[in-house]
């Protein structure tokens, strides 16, 4: 077995591990995102698909904000979590918009650029994965419906770049993105966060 199917399987079990502590609420599930993120920045560009490589740089950072976000609200809300909260429509519809020109933007940049084969689908999981991983730093519920999409789309996309072990993570994503929206919902309304945040 070469380096790269190594990392590949090491890269997916630290994302499992992640992906349950995460949506058991638990801080955690950061340190096993930001392992996660440095190995499969090395895998994912040599799979050339650089925007998604590009996110996971992203990924370590976020993940070192996330836990210390979680951190912080958890001693401010006296529970053993930080709580979980929602955005009103307005601020969704203003966040998507902009992650969509900016997807646009990059997708035509990384197709006159690069030799990335799906420019486009890439840019685009990769601009609302930079969004959803903030989201998620943030405990904002509509988090899990965008990793679903975004890990459907992933599916296809990894498959056609040869690596078949990430394209089963992403579909074992996609499921736990449902338990992941049940369980933060059955927070969320047990915490009575019943106003929306901005």
């Amino acid at each position: 077995m070469d380096l790269l199917k190594v990392l590949e399987i090491v890269g997916v079990s630290l994302w499992i591990i992640y992906l349950l502590l995460a949506v058991n609420e638990k801080i955690a599930c950061w340190i096993f995102g930001i392992l996660a993120s440095c190995i499969t920045i090395y895998n994912f560009y040599h799979g050339k698909l650089y925007s998604e490589a590009i996110v996971n740089f992203y990924y370590v950072g976020a993940g070192i904000y996330g836990w210390y976000y979680w951190a912080k609200q958890k001693r401010f809300s006296g529970t053993n979590t930080a709580p979980v909260r929602q955005w009103t429509v307005k601020k969704h519809l203003i966040t998507y918009s902009i992650t969509i020109a900016a997807a646009l933007i990059w997708g035509n940049f990384m197709h006159i650029y690069t030799d990335a084969p799906r420019p486009f689908i890439d840019s685009f999981t990769a601009c609302f994965s930079f969004l959803t991983t903030f989201m998620e730093a943030r405990k904002i519920l509509t988090t899990w419906i965008n990793w679903f999409c975004i890990n459907v789309v992933l599916v296809f996309l990894q498959i056609d770049r040869g690596l078949p072990v990430y394209a089963g993570l992403s579909a074992l994503f996609a499921v736990m993105s449902i338990v992941g929206f049940i369980k933060w919902r059955k927070s969320y309304l047990s915490l009575k966060h019943a106003s929306p945040v901005n």
